[in-house]
């Protein structure tokens, strides 16, 4: 039981860097200054394509797993984050090799996502009520590192935007916390033999693939967010790049509350959860997009990251809650969905511009628009999302 608790808490750590890539989202005014020639879509492909080498990281992730095992592959990812999110501090000559390390930096991560969720399914299977505090907690340390590095970040660019990059070093932690504290699963192989050999029903496949692709959409409207936060203070004047990077950290506090009490509103509530949270998310985006006082707006930012991390957690355990296969395939799924949700949130912002829709409160307040609908749509569905 102790060792099930150390392993436990070691994954919690290394959970702290998996939403890390938003964190320097703040910078994008800077960044944009710095490389004029750079179209803007490419700045804010910078912040958003770690997310879809996330993707890319998870399929590496399986034939790694298999060959070294699964402490060694999250050390190997926790390394690379490490490295490669850190090397804007010591070269910023070639935004094309910036690039590049934001998409190592992605891989690293995806490496170790998959398997963070997957072995704390595992290593409290059986008990409902701990897998889902778990779970919560899991939320609350991603939530916990996304306040720790955009408050940093904040501070830091105040100096130098490629400063402000150091924030990455926090993935040491997590590497001396594997390092230390996890011991590799006994039942690995075994658990791989049967995950290989189980296929999932096809029925329940087509209601996993459904809820995902809803889960994609509520994140692209989400990431939007965190791509505008900065143009809208400056669009209503009351903040720059430090004030966007404290909004970003109060959606991180608001996470982190989240995730905290996940496991305690899962008992309430249930499958509630997932209308409730998503129909709070959309009314707080229209709220920020017409308010112009920035205590409300950073009260308001909290209020979007409690809500918006309910939903995730939500999928987390309802896709692990079935057996050694359904929880892999259900745990690739809500990444794969939360990570091209990410990525498509530029090609959202840049659709808007087409029509002629550049304002940051104006595009807030079609994304909490959008947000409301899914929620509508989500509670019609309550029923078959209950029976999943």
């Amino acid at each position: 039981m102790e060792n099930k608790k150390l392993s436990l808490f070691a994954l919690l750590t290394a959970a702290l860097v998996i939403a890390s890539a938003p964190a320097i989202s703040a910078n994008i005014p800077a960044i944009e200054t710095t490389f004029p020639t750079i179209h803007r879509e490419w700045i804010n492909l910078f912040t958003t394509i770690p997310a879809l080498f996330i993707i890319i990281g998870i399929f590496c992730s399986i034939t790694i797993e298999r060959w070294f095992g699964v402490k060694r592959t999250i050390l190997v990812g926790l390394f690379l984050v490490a490295f490669f999110g850190t090397i804007p501090v010591w070269y910023s000559g070639s935004f094309y090799v910036l690039f590049l390390s934001r998409c190592v930096l992605g891989l690293g991560i995806g490496l170790f996502n998959r398997l963070i969720i997957q072995t704390i399914s595992s290593l409290t299977r059986g008990d409902t009520k701990l897998k889902a505090r778990y779970l919560g907690l899991e939320s609350a340390f991603e939530g916990l590192g996304g306040i720790l590095m955009t408050l940093s970040v904040g501070r830091l660019v105040k100096i130098s935007w490629q400063l402000s990059f150091l924030v990455y070093a926090l993935a040491i932690v997590g590497f001396f916390g594997i390092l230390i504290y996890f011991k590799e699963p006994t039942t690995l192989d075994e658990l791989q033999v049967v995950t290989r050999l189980t296929k999932v029903p096809k029925d329940l496949k087509r209601k996993m693939i459904g809820l995902t692709i809803l889960l994609f959409m509520i994140v692209s409207l989400f990431i939007v967010f965190n791509l505008q936060v900065t143009a809208l203070l400056i669009e209503k004047r009351i903040g720059q790049a430090t004030q966007g990077s404290d909004l970003i950290a109060c959606i991180s506090v608001g996470a982190f509350l989240a995730g905290n009490l996940f496991g305690k509103t899962y008992h309430m509530i249930h499958a509630k959860v997932l209308p409730l949270a998503t129909l709070v998310s959309g009314l707080t985006l229209i709220w920020i997009s017409q308010t112009s006082s920035l205590l409300l707006v950073m009260i308001l930012s909290g209020v979007l990251g409690f809500s918006f991390r309910h939903i995730i957690p939500f999928f987390n355990h309802l896709f692990t809650s079935k057996g050694d296969a359904e929880t892999r395939y259900g745990t690739i799924l809500i990444i794969m969905a939360y990570n091209l949700g990410t990525t498509a949130s530029p090609f959202i912002v840049k659709l808007l511009s087409m029509l002629h829709i550049e304002k940051a409160s104006m595009i807030l307040m079609i994304s909490g628009g959008c947000f409301l609908a899914i929620g509508l749509l989500i509670s019609l569905l309550y029923s078959r999302i209950k029976q999943l």
